[in-house]
């Protein structure tokens, strides 16, 4: 049974009303996010407000928006955020992100997407909008992307390795190109089964790399794996 909370270095999320709890992936993905010089980001579909709590405590300059389709999730990530060192910086929307409108674009934009495509649906219906690709589709996301993001801005996405070519062709459709790709193992005997993107504009040559997070087994985390969640996360 997932905890009702989950306790960082700097803040605590409160997870209880949240149909998706804090995971790996979760904080992996923040963690591997460059926030470096984005002055206002933004987080789509943000859940417990994880991510955007980490850009918030990665980029003590930037202002963070959060937008969330449920409204029980968007309570209790605004109620984080407002409990957090960062409470001035980081807004929570209950909205959906299709219908959003920004008076300035994102510099970078984060997503940890729902990505599973009508398959293993559960019988929750919060968890199965919060996980699975019927409510908001790569395409649909994509073209989110494309009206908020800024000219020279950064979108950074984790999805299944086995969908990035599908998501890639959609990426490409609005002219973003991979510039950071990292292949993600759980356990180094185990083949891959996520990949970190961050896309732009730019065409610039890609830089591809691959993260295991456990050498042998539970808790055996690998020194890489470590010390990029080393300033986030209890005991590490």
């Amino acid at each position: 049974m997932p905890k009702p909370l989950f306790r960082f270095k700097q803040f605590t999320i409160h997870q209880d009303r949240c149909a998706l709890k804090v995971s790996t992936d979760g904080v992996l993905f923040g963690a591997w996010v460059d926030h470096t010089g984005a002055g206002r980001i933004l987080d789509i579909g943000t859940g417990t407000g994880l991510l955007a709590l980490i850009a918030a405590q990665r980029n003590a300059q930037a202002h963070i928006d959060a937008v969330e389709i449920d409204p029980d999730a968007a309570a209790q990530a605004a109620e984080n955020a407002a409990a957090s060192p960062w409470a001035e910086r980081v807004q929570v929307h209950a909205l959906d992100v299709r219908r959003m409108h920004a008076a300035e674009p994102f510099d970078l934009i984060v997503c940890n997407p729902p990505y599973y495509a009508d398959y293993s649906r559960s019988p929750d219906a919060r968890i199965d909008l919060a996980k699975h690709s019927g409510e908001l589709r790569f395409p649909e996301l994509i073209d989110a992307v494309d009206r908020l993001l800024a000219r020279q801005g950064t979108f950074n996405v984790i999805i299944p390795l086995n969908r990035e070519m599908e998501f890639l062709r959609e990426a490409q459709r609005i002219g973003l190109f991979p510039v950071r790709r990292c292949t993600v193992r759980y356990v180094a005997h185990r083949p891959p089964k996520r990949v970190l993107l961050a896309l732009d504009r730019s065409g610039a040559p890609i830089q591809d790399d691959e993260l295991t997070i456990e050498a042998t087994g539970p808790f055996d985390y690998t020194p890489r794996y470590r010390s990029l969640i080393a300033d986030l996360m209890l005991n590490f």
